[in-house]
């Protein structure tokens, strides 16, 4: 880590960030390893990575924009932010009818691509709970009751399938009107990241529909029933990474020989990925997010993370290496801080 973030430029500063993340790092790989427990050190992480994104992105508008909203001039310079999570509904439209139809750069999109397919391959839906700088929001608020205020038994078939249905329907949408629906209209995260100025009709009522939506699916819904609902549910990448999770060399498995079918895997998956056929039959379902919330809870052991096609479990490569590429994308974001209280300038995109 020290050589990846340090070595860049050489400087005194990067330098000292990368000693100082690399001790993080190593600091928090080892209480993981040698505590067993998983989850409350990436909790620290995955909801620091979101905290931090945050106050850069938004720094960076207030800086160059002049404002955090995302007016008309922006949208018609081209100039909006993309994010992986527009890449299933964009890219169909541009390869079947040729056009582009988010108000971004071709550099742009190519760039997000190749960024997030990178961890999604290697993570599979693990970049859901380790590296997505949104999945924060909804995990900080499902983590703050100690108990769930509603509860929430397992998804049946149709509501498993709904997320693909859903990105189906964007990408219908998307091909047949070339129109970004999600980020237009309903994307809760915008109550956060480019909310819409409120100047006619129409954007006083996306943003109503963005504020409703964000706070039963990121803070209110989380936090009464402690499950990650944007995440779970809505967002267009669960399906993406759900399927390239297959893909991934690092598999969460349950075994069949240490299980006592208990349900506490179960009870406690946020997102809705463990059930008891799911534990009982040695796998938790493709949505698993490899939070490593089941492992902790286990009574018995059973959970853990395997090589892809093997029975060896891999637990400290897998865990090593989601810290140090969350903490390589963390720096980034302090990084841009820093620069900006030393210079008093920030440039988030390029």
């Amino acid at each position: 880590m020290l050589f990846l973030i340090g070595g860049s430029t050489g400087s005194l500063d990067s330098l000292l960030m990368g000693g100082l993340l690399a001790a993080v790092g190593g600091s928090l790989t080892f209480y993981i390893l040698r505590s067993g427990k998983i989850n409350s050190a990436r909790w620290l992480l995955f909801v620091g990575t979101g905290l931090f994104f945050g106050i850069a992105f938004t720094l960076e508008h207030q800086v160059n924009r002049g404002s955090i909203l995302l007016s008309p001039a922006i949208i018609e310079g081209k100039e909006v932010p993309i994010c992986p999570i527009t890449i299933p509904f964009v890219l169909p439209p541009y390869y079947l009818r040729g056009e582009w139809i988010f108000p971004t750069s071709m550099k742009a999109i190519l760039g997000i691509l190749l960024f997030w397919f990178a961890f999604a391959w290697l993570f599979g839906r693990g970049w859901c709970s380790w590296l997505c700088f949104f999945g924060g929001i909804d995990q900080f608020f499902a983590s703050l009751a100690k108990r769930p205020l509603i509860k929430l038994g397992p998804l049946g078939p149709a509501g498993r399938m709904f997320p693909y249905a859903f990105l189906l329907f964007l990408i219908l949408v998307a091909v047949g009107t070339l129109y970004p629906l999600f980020c237009a209209w309903l994307c809760p995260l915008r109550i956060v990241y480019d909310p819409p100025a409120v100047n006619t009709t129409s954007e006083w009522l996306s943003a109503i529909v963005f504020v409703t939506g964000g706070m039963v699916l990121l803070v209110a819904g989380p936090y009464l029933t402690k499950k990650r609902l944007f995440c779970s549910l809505v967002c267009p990448l669960l399906p993406v990474n759900s399927l390239l999770g297959k893909l991934s060399p690092f598999q969460l498995r349950i075994d069949p020989d240490r299980c006592n079918a208990c349900g506490k895997c179960a009870s406690e998956c946020e997102m809705f990925a463990v059930t008891a056929a799911a534990a009982s039959s040695g796998a938790p379902h493709l949505e698993c997010s490899r939070c490593g919330r089941c492992a902790d809870k286990c009574p018995s052991g059973a959970a853990d993370y395997y090589l892809i096609g093997t029975r060896d479990r891999i637990r400290p490569v897998f865990v090593s290496l989601a810290v140090i590429f969350n903490l390589l994308l963390t720096s980034s974001y302090i990084s841009l801080l820093v620069q900006y209280w030393r210079t008093g300038t920030i440039q988030f995109f390029h």
